[in-house]
């Protein structure tokens, strides 16, 4: 009776609207959103499970048209045309069939800036009565989930436009290795102010003996976007000394994601890997730091998207099968 009136006296209600730039013009833009044959290409779950089932309607590009999913990680669901003004605005419907049921709203908005695109990608929806306790988790996902939809989006209308490309690979055991450190606290941007000279510092240090630059996080709440962390250069015994301290790297159980693009999209990137793991039934082990390793230097490339990042997500040991 008590859980009852306390989720009576939530407001299951939620609005959730993003935006980006695209440098095309409306139309180009207007026409992908409109054709739900194209939505598999940039869809931030299909990405997830790539093997999910999806069934088209007859002209599913006019007012009525949908499409189908069923998957085993993204569940199953309907999401249907309702109105269409032409390079203007989409109106549309999603229902989640599973893993619960939900009607919902979802909307488009298109506007010309100067030769490029202004898209906003909307969501007015209710959580079930008795989920309504998970509104405040599922806001900030829906926001991350539709900031990278439109960061994929962008890739898929423009292949040189900046834009990840996201690869989960599977476990990984890593081995123990020293590095030199400097730490750091606080929200991205002061991360990011402190990664570039800090790694400068520690290479030019460690010299011909540094490996590939990395950050070591102890903490990641991608909600609040606050890290808690090292940037860090790998050394060997041989490493001349230096006012930086030896520590030790305890390997241990991970899971592999390969990155591909500017840095600026490496925390949607942090996202996308925890939701895989979640959707996979990973489990993770925050008694151990996760990593994110730098194949590339930023300054040295003309093209952002063939940056490539290693992350390395602490995960606990799988189960042993049973032997049948």
């Amino acid at each position: 009776m008590l859980a009852m009136i306390y989720l009576a006296s939530l407001d299951g209600n939620y609005r959730i609207r993003r935006g980006l730039q695209i440098n095309a013009p409306v139309k180009q833009v207007f026409a992908v959103i409109r054709d739900l044959k194209t939505w598999h290409e940039w869809s931030p779950w299909i990405l997830h499970d790539p093997e999910t089932k999806i069934v088209y309607s007859k002209d599913c590009n006019q007012e009525g048209g949908y499409y189908r999913w069923d998957g085993k990680l993204v569940g199953a669901g309907k999401l249907t045309h309702l109105k269409i003004n032409p390079e203007s605005s989409i109106d549309q419907q999603i229902e989640f069939i599973r893993p619960f049921k939900s009607l919902n709203q979802v909307n488009w908005y298109f506007e010309n800036k100067n030769g490029s695109t202004v898209i906003e990608w909307e969501m007015i929806g209710c959580m079930p009565f008795l989920l309504r306790f998970m509104k405040k988790q599922i806001e900030p996902m829906i926001s991350k989930d539709y900031d990278l939809g439109l960061a994929l989006l962008n890739g898929y209308l423009l292949p040189a436009a900046p834009h990840p490309v996201i690869s989960f690979c599977g476990r990984e055991s890593l081995d123990n290795f020293q590095y030199w450190s400097i730490p750091f606290s606080g929200n991205l941007r002061e991360m990011q102010m402190i990664r570039k000279p800090g790694l400068i510092a520690l290479e030019t240090a460690a010299g011909e003996n540094a490996g590939l630059g990395l950050t070591i996080y102890r903490q990641i709440d991608w909600r609040q976007s606050q890290y808690r962390g090292e940037i860090a250069i790998p050394v060997t015994e041989s490493s001349t000394q230096s006012n930086y301290t030896s520590r030790q790297f305890d390997g241990g159980d991970y899971y592999k994601v390969e990155v591909k693009g500017d840095h600026d999209f490496l925390p949607l990137a942090w996202y996308a890997a925890f939701s895989h793991c979640r959707m996979f039934k990973i489990k993770l082990d925050k008694s151990r730091p996760s990593l994110e390793i730098y194949y590339d230097n930023p300054e040295a490339t003309d093209d952002s998207n063939t940056i490539k990042t290693i992350l390395y997500v602490a995960v606990k040991k799988a189960p042993k099968k049973m032997a049948g």
